[in-house]
């Protein structure tokens, strides 16, 4: 009874721990924080460029760029640069041109990142640990894995509904789902505004982001 019992329950255990892994991995968080390091140093020392303004984050293998640059050639060269990690498999650009002077209000984006957070924590419908919030000037950026279409229609409609929250827009990875592959080689060219690099054009088990900047949403209850 006892030698028969244990295989049984290890097999529901492990298959209880299976169920509970979330769909980001360490080795690919650990990719992303490289990633991110690497590209904010090539920013660093890039000549000629103002990017101290523009910043960084990698969330399974994209690179979201965000806040301000001067000039269009500078918010160009971010792009570039960004490919320059190899973990990275999308540049989403979302740097607007203006004038260094204006003031981001850092404190509010923060409260909005934490209040989007709170949401996602307490609903249970949605693997909050997959998600990256990002908050810019009441502009609300989702990054990550969905495990379901709709869980990733739930968690925009909960950054929709914190307050001060102008647009939702997300750059998440629904599981399972077939997209369209892009050559990483071909899209680092276009940035780069040179020819696309053979070494780089394939990344097994890369697909490009979702992007849902007008998905319908699920109501939450």
């Amino acid at each position: 009874m006892k030698s028969a019992f244990l295989p049984a329950a290890l097999a529901m255990l492990l298959s209880a721990c299976a169920a509970m892994q979330p769909e980001r991995s360490i080795g690919r968080d650990i990719d992303d924080a490289s990633a991110s390091l690497s590209i904010k140093a090539a920013m660093t020392r890039a000549e000629g460029y103002a990017l101290e303004g523009v910043d960084v984050e990698v969330t399974d293998g994209v690179a979201l760029l965000t806040g301000t640059a001067p000039r269009e050639d500078d918010r160009r060269q971010a792009e570039c640069l960004a490919w320059s990690a190899l973990a990275v498999r999308a540049v989403e650009n979302e740097v607007t041109i203006s004038n260094p002077s204006t003031i981001r209000d850092g404190a509010r984006d923060a409260w909005i990142t934490q209040q989007v957070r709170a949401r996602l924590l307490r609903d249970r419908s949605v693997r909050s640990v997959n998600y990256n919030v990002e908050a810019e000037n009441g502009r609300v950026f989702l990054l990550g894995v969905a495990r379901t279409q709709g869980e990733l229609e739930r968690a925009a409609q909960h950054a929709a509904l914190v307050d001060g929250v102008t647009e939702v827009v997300t750059f998440v990875r629904v599981t399972g789902e077939a997209s369209e592959t892009v050559s990483r080689g071909e899209r680092q060219a276009a940035a780069c505004g040179g020819e696309a690099i053979p070494v780089n054009e394939d990344v097994p088990g890369l697909e490009p982001p979702e992007d849902l900047r007008t998905a319908p949403v699920t109501p939450i209850d």
